[in-house]
C-alpha cells in the first residue's frame, strides 16, 4: 500500500507499507526525512527504523536531495537502491541526461509543486548532487554511498524487487535512469517525473524531458504491463479510475 507524504518539498514523496517493512522512494529534501518520521509514528503507528529500503525514481536533487537525512534515521541495514546509471554517474564514467523544454517543461512541474512545500526545510537539500546541469558533474559525491545498492541492470526493464509483489519498472524519458514502481496486487503506480498530476484527476506526461519520444514509449510500454487504478506522480495531484488511471492521463503532441 502506498502513502503520500502530505509536504515534503518540491517532489513528493512516498511509502509503500508491507509485511515485510517500508520502502520510502524520493526523499527529496531535509524537511522530508522529518515529514517521514511524523508520518510513520501519528499515522502507520511504526518507526522509521522500520524502513528497509530507500529509493529515488530518478537522480535528480529534488528527489534524492534528502536522502543521507533519512538513512541516518534509519536502522544500519537499511540499503539505497538506485538505477545503475547512476553507479557510472558517480565514477564520473557517464553524464547525467541533458534536460529540455526548460520552460514550458519545467513551468508547468514548479506550479504543480508550489502546495506541497510547507517549510524551509522542504527547500533545503544535503548537497548540490542530482542538479540536471553538465557543469555540475563534479559535485556528483555521496556521503551515503558505501549504503548504495543498484537495481539488476541484467533483470531490468522490469523484475519483482523483493517487497510484497512489487516491480521496479525502467521507463526512461524523463531521464536515461528513470524507473516506475507498479504492485499488480493493488494496482498502484509510482511513475517518477513521467506524469505531471493536474486538477480535476487528471495529469499528462512531462514535458520537461530528456527525451519527448523516449517518454511516450514509456507510458505505451505501461500502459501494456500495467492497469494501475491509481497514479503516484513525481509532482502534482494523484490519479485515479475505478478501473484503468491510464485514460486521464493525456499525452502531448509529436514535435515537429
Amino acid at each position: 500500500m502506498v502513502h503520500a507524504i502530505p509536504k515534503s518539498g518540491f517532489a513528493r514523496t512516498y511509502l509503500i507499507e508491507e509485511d515485510e517493512g517500508l520502502m520510502a522512494i524520493d526523499a527529496g529534501s531535509i524537511g522530508a526525512a522529518n515529514e517521514i518520521e511524523v508520518y510513520c509514528n501519528q499515522v502507520l503507528k511504526k518507526s522509521i527504523q522500520d524502513i528497509r529500503i530507500i529509493t529515488a525514481t530518478h537522480f535528480h536533487i529534488d528527489h534524492i536531495g534528502g536522502i543521507g537525512t533519512l538513512l541516518r534515521k534509519c536502522p544500519p541495514e537499511t540499503r539505497v537502491l538506485f538505477h545503475p546509471f547512476i553507479k557510472e554517474y558517480l565514477a564520473g564514467k557517464r553524464e547525467m541526461s541533458p534536460m529540455k523544454n526548460w520552460l514550458k517543461g519545467l513551468m508547468p512541474t514548479m506550479i504543480t509543486s508550489c502546495s506541497r512545500i510547507g517549510k524551509l526545510s522542504h527547500l533545503a537539500f544535503e548537497n548540490l548532487a542530482g542538479v540536471p546541469l553538465s557543469v555540475m558533474k563534479d559535485h556528483f559525491r555521496l556521503p551515503y554511498e558505501p549504503w548504495i545498492r543498484y537495481f539488476d541492470a541484467d533483470r531490468l526493464p522490469r523484475y519483482q524487487i523483493g517487497l510484497s509483489d512489487w516491480e521496479v519498472i525502467a521507463t526512461p524519458g524523463h531521464t536515461e535512469d528513470s524507473v516506475s514502481f507498479y504492485s499488480n496486487a493493488t494496482k498502484e503506480l509510482i511513475c517518477g517525473d513521467l506524469i505531471i498530476g493536474g486538477e480535476s484527476n487528471a495529469g499528462c506526461l512531462n514535458r520537461f524531458c530528456w527525451d519527448e519520444a523516449l517518454i511516450r514509449e514509456a507510458f505505451k510500454m505501461l500502459r501494456e504491463v500495467a492497469r494501475p487504478r491509481i497514479i503516484y506522480p513525481g509532482h502534482g495531484n494523484v490519479i485515479s479510475d475505478d478501473e484503468n488511471a491510464f485514460r486521464k492521463v493525456g499525452i502531448f503532441p509529436r514535435s515537429g
